[in-house]
């Protein structure tokens, strides 16, 4: 089979490398739907506020290690438009142990790591120590669940979405199958929803490795250099995993403190305007998992160009996925304008959230349009492992969104705190857009 470089690039192909994704994405927060819903179903308040809690903290690790996904995306997708698969394979080989050895050393050091984290996520002591139990027992997945992070980054890079999907698939399978019955059957309460989710970690990463030698064979196998000692501890490659990995994390923070300074903002107008601002943000989190496809999708295709060195081919990725991306979010915005208001009435009753998240549901519905050239950017600059620019992007970005959160809110209050929102994601495009040209310069004429 060919690589990602040689395909033929067509909307319709990356159409086809971008649905997938979607449901990916989609499917990657019903482990946690699931188990809310089992322990809503069967346990008590305490018990659904400790999975509410442990979910949190959790998610700081999943979020966190994103960088395993993102680097292994973008340097896979050089490799194979390189069409270098000895080089393809080694990343692979390098980026799934090293998941499993910060999910194990995470699960190691847990006692210490919680302690802190309940020091930061302060709650009564039967809260606390229910989210212990849950997150004691998803813990015992966290290696599989970071490992399954880069190998998810392998096949979008190596633009294989579609085995992406299968991996989730698997997983939720299992999941949906073991959390009622450890509950129900069992009545293992909190650590059955969480050691099942545990075991679906397990089995979705076995599933993916399946495919990934599957994947591996279609190629025309394993190439003896990719495991040798001289090619997984080569040190330009460590040194570049190792740069390219602690740049994104870093820009993953700096992202982290933007949204986290949202929600501490909205939290500062009181319980109407926070309830209303959880409901909109159901709407982000839906508008992140379209957008995301044809982000992901362009770490693929201009990340093998950018290893070819086709700037033409480069240029087409980004055009084509672009276009994608903005008439989705045109789609979205409109979407969410009609239906926006029916849905807020669906989630709640009372009249004055109501009353409130339907004020600022303009602002939400233009995030998707304002915030689409963000998306494609961070695409674009994973895919050809501009991590640097990434980090220094990221971090202006956060300084200008504050910036102008505190020069406009306190006048325009409300309105101020989401207009500053959506000035950030146009920070974030702006802020990438400065180093672009220096791409298309390194691919020379």
């Amino acid at each position: 089979m060919s690589a990602a470089g040689g395909m033929a690039l067509t909307r319709k192909s990356v159409f086809h490398q971008s649905w997938p994704i979607m449901l990916a994405n989609a499917a990657a927060p019903i482990v946690g739907l699931v188990d809310t819903f089992v322990i809503g179903r069967y346990s008590g308040t305490t018990a659904l506020a400790g999975i509410g809690l442990g979910a949190v903290i959790y998610g700081i690790a999943y979020w966190g290690f994103g960088f395993l996904r993102m680097s292994t995306a973008g340097l896979a997708a050089q490799s194979d438009g390189a069409n270098d698969q000895g080089a393809v394979q080694a990343h692979l080989f390098r980026a799934v142990p090293l998941g499993l050895m910060i999910g194990l050393l995470i699960f190691l050091f847990q006692a210490i790591l919680l302690a802190g984290a309940f020091k930061i996520f302060t709650a009564s002591p039967t809260i606390e120590s229910s989210a212990a139990t849950y997150i004691g027992a998803r813990l015992w997945g966290l290696p599989a669940t970071l490992a399954s992070i880069a190998l998810m980054g392998w096949f979008v890079g190596i633009s294989r979405s579609q085995l992406a999907l299968k991996m989730q698939i698997v997983l939720n399978l299992v999941n949906i199958i073991l959390s009622p019955l450890f509950v129900i059957s069992f009545s293992w309460g909190l650590w059955g929803v969480g050691i099942a989710s545990a075991i679906a970690e397990w089995f979705g990463l076995a599933a993916g490795l399946w495919l990934a030698f599957a994947e591996i064979k279609n190629r025309g196998g394993l190439r003896r250099n990719a495991l040798t000692k001289k090619q997984l501890l080569d040190p330009s490659a460590l040194r570049k995993l190792g740069i390219t990995n602690s740049n994104i994390f870093i820009r993953t923070m700096a992202l982290t403190v933007g949204f986290s300074f949202f929600g501490n903002a909205a939290a500062t107008q009181g319980v109407i305007f926070l309830a209303g601002y959880h409901i909109l943000m159901q709407f982000i989190t839906m508008i992140a998992l379209v957008l995301d496809a044809f982000a992901h999708t362009a770490e693929a295709v201009t990340g093998a160009a950018y290893g070819a060195k086709d700037r033409k081919r480069f240029d087409k990725a980004v055009r084509l996925t672009t276009e994608f991306s903005f008439i989705f979010a045109v789609l979205i915005c409109a979407a969410i304008f009609l239906i926006g208001p029916y849905f807020i009435g669906f989630l709640t009753k009372d009249p004055e959230v109501i009353a409130s998240a339907r004020t600022y549901l303009p602002y939400c519905a233009l995030a998707p349009v304002m915030g689409f050239a963000a998306w494609q950017m961070d695409g674009v600059f994973i895919g050809t492992t501009k991590t640097r620019e990434m980090r220094n992007a990221g971090i202006a970005a956060v300084i200008i969104y504050l910036a102008i959160h505190y020069a406009i809110t306190p006048r325009l209050g409300g309105h101020g705190i989401w207009i500053a929102f959506l000035c950030y994601y146009i920070a974030r495009a702006l802020t990438l857009a400065v180093y672009y040209p220096n791409i298309r310069k390194d691919m020379g004429a």
